[in-house]
């Protein structure tokens, strides 16, 4: 009996309730799992953020180990060239000396040269003749005893109290035997640039220890920490014990932080580069807000919309209806009086289906278009890749990939604010669809990031992808006049074509990201493709 009373009262309520609340109640419980899916994706977007950021700081990382193993590289080959020179090799008085100063000032990691007998005794030098013996130095006893080239731990100079490290490479006599030993010290000026590039790129710190965990080279070093012993702290422990990974756990300062690390080859040192976990999940939350906020937005609109068109459409007839039978249940009945509402225009719903259309184009721009240059945003590039992605093999085309990076804008936004900076990406998106096809695929994928997507005849159409590269570079330089100044900047265009660089387009995707870093280091308005990259650079995961 309890339950039926219930029932028949839920009834009761239920037939209380207008048509229009019935409607808005049935869309709100429609519109419900979408929320919900949506809310769904949001979240798992956040924690890709927090996986983006461990895989860029483990990149970064690796990018500084990479380079160290390519200066010791050079220092080997550089020493090696110096051994076969007749005047070096015998150490002769004056000319040995004046060729090492030469040599020296060529390269700019390095801090000396010098030439040794195998009792360790100096025989020429590029810095000064003063009597310095190696003989008790591990570096020299290793390159005794393998007589081969012999890289040292990280050293603090006595003078400049910078780090360094000490290649030495052994000359061996008529009988095997080491007859000399050419020695060269490695300046660590160059991990300072590079060091501070990174930090500037990830919003970190980046730190160099050396094997024992003392602190080699800190960016920035807010805490002076550079010079100190670490080794004792729980986060440091856990990377000294790995040649490479991401550790989570509070940072030097007591910070929690993400840390991706990598080993220097030849010396065992680690160079670190940590970001503020709280700073990638303040970002994560803020577009998680933004997106609750915007399908809000949308379900109100859509609520709002329904309401008003309940009443246009439907209550209004309906309400002139119930007129209309009142009047003809009244005592002033009038056979020439309207007994049925007169019915609504037709064109009334094409109005409705317009707006429709163009909310959906409205929220379209918002989710998949760049507000400021009228390209694809990151997000609409990466479902496009996915759809290429999942077409059938016999469908796919080849696709030259331009991964591009504007040079000399950061100054603009320094020197001429914001507004102007926010004007000269606008014009460069307009340049950048004028140099594409259509059906060609254009996007910014962040900051001064953009990519271009060229469907391609076949895997042996690369000179049209040069062409294009080229004349994107030379349309992004020519001068631009944004609110009354003219400003000139450049670019550099990474390379890669798909599937003939790579069979999965994601690794393609890195190779572009590859040749445009190789770009970047040689200079401005230059195109590089990853067919062009050094076998090293290009066999890099």
């Amino acid at each position: 009996m309890k339950r039926t009373r219930i029932l028949r009262r839920t009834q009761s309520l239920w037939a209380r309730v207008g048509l229009r609340a019935r409607l808005e109640a049935f869309i709100l419980l429609a519109l419900f799992p979408l929320v919900v899916l949506v809310l769904v994706l949001l979240l798992q977007e956040r924690s890709q953020d927090i996986e983006r950021a461990r895989e860029g700081t483990r990149l970064l990382a690796h990018r500084g180990a990479l380079q160290q193993t390519q200066i010791v590289q050079q220092v080997r080959s550089v020493l090696q060239l110096l051994t076969l020179v007749p005047d070096i090799r015998e150490a002769i008085p004056g000319r040995c000396t004046t060729l090492l100063k030469q040599t020296t000032g060529l390269y700019p990691w390095a801090s000396g040269f010098g030439m040794f007998n195998a009792d360790g005794n100096l025989l020429c030098s590029s810095n000064d003749n003063r009597p310095v013996n190696l003989a008790q130095r591990d570096y020299f006893k290793e390159a005794l005893a393998t007589r081969g080239f012999t890289v040292s731990n990280f050293l603090i100079g006595q003078n400049s109290k910078q780090p360094r490290v000490i290649a030495a490479l052994p000359i061996l006599g008529a009988g095997g035997s080491v007859s000399r030993v050419l020695v060269a010290g490695v300046d660590l000026g160059w991990l300072a640039e590079l060091s501070a590039e990174i930090a500037r790129e990830s919003g970190g710190i980046v730190s160099l220890f050396d094997s024992q965990g003392t602190i080699l080279a800190r960016v920035p070093d807010r805490q002076g920490l550079v010079g100190h012993s670490m080794g004792d702290h729980p986060t440091v422990r856990r990377f000294l014990e790995d040649e490479s990974g991401i550790i989570e756990g509070d940072g030097l300062d007591g910070v929690p932080r993400i840390s991706g690390f990598a080993t220097l080859e030849d010396t065992g040192a680690k160079i670190v580069v940590a970001v503020a976990r709280d700073d990638i999940l303040a970002a994560a939350d803020r577009n998680l807000l933004v997106g609750t906020g915007v399908m809000v937005g949308v379900v109100l609109l859509i609520v709002g919309g329904v309401w008003v068109l309940m009443d246009v459409m439907i209550l209004r007839g309906l309400r002139d209806l119930k007129a209309s039978a009142a009047f003809l249940s009244s005592d002033l009945f009038d056979p020439h009086a309207p007994c049925i509402p007169a019915p609504v225009h037709p064109s009334e719903i094409g109005q409705v289906a317009h707006a429709m259309r163009t909310m959906g184009r409205t929220l379209s721009a918002i989710a998949f278009e760049d507000r400021l240059t009228g390209l694809a945003n990151r997000r609409f590039f990466e479902a496009h890749v996915e759809r290429l992605n999942e077409q059938p093999a016999q469908d796919r085309n080849a696709i030259a990939i331009l991964y591009i990076d504007l040079d000399g804008f950061k100054p603009i936004n320094d020197q001429h604010g914001h507004h102007v900076g926010d004007l000269v990406l606008k014009e460069i998106g307009v340049r950048l669809a004028r140099c594409v096809r259509h059906g060609d695929f254009a996007a910014r994928l962040g900051g001064d990031e953009f990519a271009v997507l060229l469907a391609l005849a076949d895997d042996r159409s690369a000179p049209y992808a040069m062409d294009v590269a080229r004349r994107i570079i030379a349309s992004v330089s020519a001068p631009i006049t944004a609110d009354g100044f003219e400003v000139r900047i450049g670019c550099s265009v990474g390379v890669a074509l798909w599937p003939t660089d790579a069979a999965e387009l994601s690794v393609a995707l890195q190779h572009a990201d590859r040749a445009l870093y190789a770009a970047k280091r040689a200079g401005r308005a230059r195109v590089v493709t990853y067919a062009d990259l050094p076998a090293d650079d290009a066999l890099v995961t």
